[in-house]
């Protein structure tokens, strides 16, 4: 089981960066109607980034936690 927490841990950090990139890619627009809708999808893939993050650490210190 050691031997795959490094791997998730890897995997799940790669998501959330992917998820970071993606929120900080979503174009607000400079119409007033649209601006508030587009800072809500940047947040909420930026949420999950978070989400992913906190996941990857999750895992970093299970494994060593595990391996001590």
């Amino acid at each position: 089981m050691t031997n795959y927490l490094p791997v998730a841990a890897i995997m799940v950090s790669a998501i959330a960066a992917i998820l970071g990139v993606r929120a900080a890619a979503v174009q607000v627009r400079d119409n007033q109607d649209l601006f508030i809708s587009d800072l809500q999808r940047q947040g909420r893939w930026a949420s999950y980034a978070a989400i992913a993050a906190a996941i990857a650490t999750a895992l970093q210190a299970v494994q060593q936690f595990i391996a001590h």
